[in-house]
């Protein structure tokens, strides 16, 4: 039998990680905001002023942070098209000399990103090239072909991804939105990211994004 006073405790902490959770997802689409809002309620929503905005292929990045999301640092980024909330990002920060550890922060995010949505709705560890690893592309495609088969101890993983050679994907959905976290590489640089993207408003992002070319 557990003692009161632990109980007690054990239950605090259930509260207090609830209210975490509560306080860092919020109540509306992505935090405290709802697609469709315009910049200025978006803004008045968020705490904090924007640290930077800036505009990319018709569209406004406004762009906050640092904050943490579990034990890691990020930025978070609105994106707005036609003065609409389109999508919204959270860009992680971390610098690490050993790529592996590229691998771990992911691992670490994915229970978070469960705890919040559920089953997803897809997961996949994409192989574009072999060269890094012991085995063919044939073998990683079949054995070695979701994020949870990908591993930190595994040796180059992290060399893979930093080279565009492994891509890792879990996708969610729900009625208004889609979640993708991902962590993927290029030129010896690693992105991980989580992107929440209006299922009502991607024809219009993408309307706006082909006017620009």
């Amino acid at each position: 039998m557990v003692p009161r006073g632990q109980r007690r405790i054990a239950a605090s902490s259930v509260v207090w990680c609830a209210l975490a959770a509560a306080a860092l997802y919020g109540q509306g689409d992505f935090r405290q905001a709802t697609w469709g809002m315009s910049r200025s309620q978006v803004t008045a929503a968020e705490t904090g002023t924007p640290a930077a905005v800036r505009e990319n292929n018709g569209e406004v990045i406004v762009q906050y942070g640092p904050l943490r999301l579990g034990a890691l640092d990020c930025r978070l980024l609105y994106i707005f098209a036609r003065d609409k909330l389109v999508r919204a990002k959270y860009v992680f920060e971390a610098a690490h000399s050993d790529r592996n550890d590229f691998i771990a922060d992911y691992h670490a995010i994915e229970p978070l990103l469960a705890e919040q949505h559920g089953k997803a709705a897809s997961a996949r560890a994409i192989w574009e090239d072999d060269s890094t690893q012991d085995e063919p592309k044939s073998y990683l495609d079949q054995d070695r072909a979701t994020p949870s088969s990908i591993l930190p101890s595994d040796r180059f993983v992290g060399l893979a991804v930093s080279l565009g050679h492994l891509r890792l994907y879990t996708e969610w959905a729900t009625g208004r939105s889609k979640i993708l976290h991902a962590l993927t590489g290029e030129d010896g640089q690693i992105t991980h990211q989580i992107e929440y993207r209006s299922v009502a408003l991607e024809a219009l992002e993408n309307e706006v994004r082909q006017t620009r070319r």
